[in-house]
């Protein structure tokens, strides 16, 4: 029996790498043919969720592959997509690599370690936060907003016009949410810096294999309790995203680092800490949020609820465990994986690099959505164009979510 257990571990580790290099086949996607499939196997109920919670574990670690070398974001991602890929340019994308690999491993220690008090905080505060996210929600598109001070008008355009095109995109009844995300983004954020890596005069950006962090582990810890206190909030804030976390924390931390007169390269490298481990912990309590408050936070957890019905105190034990393992053993697989592509990016000039990443991008989209996928990115890149053109924050693009999880907590549905 433990060996039976040993290889679905692997076996869902195995499943998350592939799953994280090729943002198309998504995890849940993943997780539905396996419970379609467990009945038929007689797969032990234990072994299933060990798989699930392996494949989700080592998906969070190995999705930023593919947003720092092929500039294709999913939704976990996106934000960290321009400072990683800043990084790669600098001929520094194993120390991206390194990063988000040290803050996901932290972010999955420090979410274990505030569990505890995950347990008599989330059932007091969940209706109550619930019944504010309206004007949390408009405190934080305010705060993004106002930031700008000369740029106001083109931030609340951006934020409206993405917001209106993520509203229409998101009740296309003819394709999934995952399939609207992935060519959404991929217009929003990662089309246009594939072409600017087409278009620009640099052949290459030679990669240094031995890049180290450049941060104090104190401030890498900082940033991934942080990171995992956001990974809490998401729980709390129903339809909330790392994204959206995300957004709020990275104007937070660049408010300090502008206070203080910080570098940039410092800013950059914190706010890839916060985004890799608010996304490690948000796959950890979305999962929990099936315990804590009777509603699961991902499509992995729905899972669960519908393998399991509900889950008790010995079965959280037992998840935070295989957690703990697959998070231990993605560390080392996600240096692995990126010492390969960074590899790859100095055996291929970075023009040609970037139309790979581009064509990857069209045909992931093409395969998964079809022409409606592809009308929808196309829609999206020039959408980029106005904060691309007018120099205000691409965060503003992500009114894309923000706006419809508005529109739906104030009725309009």
């Amino acid at each position: 029996m433990l060996i039976e257990y040993l290889f679905f571990l692997l076996l869902g580790i195995l499943a998350g790498v592939i799953a994280g290099i090729l943002p198309g086949l998504h995890i849940n996607n993943i997780g539905v043919i396996m419970l379609s499939a467990s009945a038929s196997l007689s797969l032990d109920p234990i072994a299933f969720a060990i798989f699930l919670t392996a494949m989700a574990t080592s998906q969070t670690f190995l999705n930023f592959i593919p947003a720092i070398f092929l500039g294709v974001p999913d939704e976990d991602t996106v934000l960290s997509l321009l400072p990683s890929h800043r990084l790669l340019i600098e001929g520094r994308g194993m120390e991206a690599v390194r990063i988000t690999a040290l803050a996901s491993l932290y972010g999955i220690l420090l979410s274990l370690a505030i569990l505890p008090l995950a347990f008599v905080i989330v059932p007091i505060a969940y209706s109550a936060v619930r019944s504010a996210v309206v004007p949390i929600l408009i405190f934080a598109i305010s705060y993004l907003i106002l930031r700008e001070r000369e740029g106001i008008f083109w931030a609340v355009a951006t934020f409206f016009i993405s917001g209106y095109l993520g509203w229409v995109c998101l009740n296309i009844p003819a394709l999934s949410s995952n399939q609207v995300m992935l060519a959404m983004f991929s217009g929003l954020f990662g089309i246009g810096t594939l072409l600017t890596g087409i278009t620009s005069k640099s052949k290459s950006y030679r990669q240094d294999l031995k890049a180290s962090v450049q941060m104090e582990s104190k401030s890498l810890w900082r940033g991934s309790l942080l990171g995992s206190i956001g990974g809490l909030l998401i729980g709390l804030l129903p339809a909330m995203s790392p994204s959206q976390i995300g957004i709020v924390f990275q104007e937070i931390l660049a408010f300090k680092e502008r206070a203080r007169g910080a570098l940039e390269g410092l800013h950059i490298r914190r706010f890839l800490v916060i985004v890799a481990s608010l996304s490690a912990a948000d796959a950890m309590f979305s999962i929990f949020g099936l315990y804590l408050m009777g509603n699961p936070r991902s499509g992995i957890g729905v899972i669960m609820q519908d393998a399991f019905g509900s889950i008790d105190a010995g079965f959280v034990a037992l998840i935070a465990f295989v957690m703990l393992i697959t998070g231990l053993l993605s560390y080392k697989i996600h240096i692995f994986v990126g010492e390969r592509f960074s590899e790859l990016a100095n055996r291929i000039d970075f023009r040609k690099l970037s139309v790979g990443g581009l064509v990857f991008m069209i045909l992931l989209i093409a395969l998964s959505s079809g022409p409606l996928g592809l009308l929808i990115a196309v829609v999206s890149t020039a959408v980029s164009l106005v904060p691309a053109m007018t120099g205000v924050s691409r965060t503003h693009s992500m009114g894309c979510l923000l706006l419809p999880t508005l529109l739906f907590f104030m009725g309009f549905k």
